[in-house]
């Protein structure tokens, strides 16, 4: 009995071992592999559990009134039929009301005299509670849309990439997980393009797209789902390689290396809930306290697609790419075909500043 438990001790060390040097580019299908890469921290899961809710129970028509720090508090949810122009009245007038029943509970009056809305505030924010957080807390109502319809439309347009993503990550030993990154992006959309100049599936802005592909006026990589995939492995596993972790690499994507650097040396910390509950630097602001528990979310969404998907491995899968009208034909390509959609969209899920 004691030489069978010895083995089994025995065992269990080196398989620890095994998954403690296991390689980065990781099946989709690895759960453990999945959690070591990709913790989901205590702190972080009300937000995760709220950017799931946008991605699959609130639709365009949803317009979700909740607290920029708190998402797990939500006010209500405006609901209109024809066009979200509607909302917006109706967004304001809501919001005006909850800001005046935060500021007069912070003034000591009962939730009862509020009636039920103002029970329902009290009891969200577990009061009794100081009256400097209220008045902070009225300050605070932000207005999210819901995105059910655009997550589904680019889980099909997923069903034709995911086959071109995820052998690029496992060239370039990095997680395939990180595939569900262009879900938060681009909703897998190869032409979208923000307000902020950011452009393709990866959605880089120019600066950074020039580091790693070639923008000129007459070719745009960005605009290259293989092409782009291939620089935004690269500057992922750059991320990483500075950084020590995918969470603050992830971060990064969105806020900067640098930015990234600045704040764990701040914060004194590289725990991704460490720096999103302390670092208050002046551009780290609700997108990027936000980006990773996003991440979360549209990987819990993507995940079985990507189980699927990743049964692959590394076996050479034929990708599609577009062609510049500059260069020669890749004899890798192939037609992108039907999931290239139609017309460019605006990803941006943050109407607050419309609001």
């Amino acid at each position: 009995m004691g030489r069978i438990a010895n083995h089994s001790l025995l065992a269990a060390v080196l398989f620890a071992l095994a998954v403690s040097v296991a390689p980065e580019g990781v099946s989709a299908t690895d759960n453990h592999a999945r959690d070591l890469h990709f913790p989901e921290p205590a702190f972080l899961k009300p937000n995760v559990d709220f950017w799931e809710r946008v991605y699959t129970t609130y639709g365009v028509s949803d317009f979700v009134l909740h607290d920029r720090v708190r998402l797990d508090v939500v006010y209500g949810v405006v609901r209109v039929v024809d066009t979200t122009d509607l909302a917006k009245p109706e967004v304001q007038r809501l919001r005006a009301k909850y800001q005046d029943i935060l500021s007069t509970l912070a003034t000591g009056v009962a939730p009862e005299e509020l009636g039920a809305e103002g029970r329902m505030v009290w009891e969200i924010w577990g009061c009794p509670c100081a009256p400097e957080d209220l008045r902070r807390a009225a300050g605070n109502i932000r207005v999210q849309q819901g995105l059910r319809e655009k997550v589904d439309e680019g889980i099909q347009r997923a069903h034709a990439l995911l086959p071109r993503i995820i052998p690029i990550l496992h060239e370039h030993n990095v997680p395939a997980e990180l595939a569900a990154l262009p879900l938060v992006e681009s909703t897998y959309n190869p032409t979208a393009h923000s307000k902020a100049g950011a452009v393709g599936l990866w959605q880089f802005i120019r600066s950074t797209g020039k580091r790693y592909l070639t923008i000129t006026r007459g070719r745009d990589d960005r605009r290259d789902p293989i092409r782009a995939t291939e620089a935004a492995a690269r500057l992922l596993r750059h991320n990483y390689e500075a950084l020590g972790s995918w969470p603050l690499a992830i971060v990064a994507y969105n806020h900067g290396r640098e930015g990234m650097m600045t704040a764990r040396t701040a914060v004194g910390s590289s725990a991704i809930e460490d720096i999103v509950a302390r670092y208050a630097g002046p551009r780290f602001g609700f997108a990027s306290k936000n980006f990773y528990a996003e991440f979360l979310a549209a990987l819990k969404v993507v995940q079985p697609l990507l189980a699927s998907h990743g049964a692959h491995g590394k076996t050479a899968i034929r990708r599609a790419r577009t062609k510049s009208a500059d260069e020669p034909a890749d004899p890798r390509a192939a037609a992108l075909g039907s999931y290239l959609p139609a017309a460019p969209v605006n990803p941006s899920p943050d109407i607050s500043d419309a609001y």
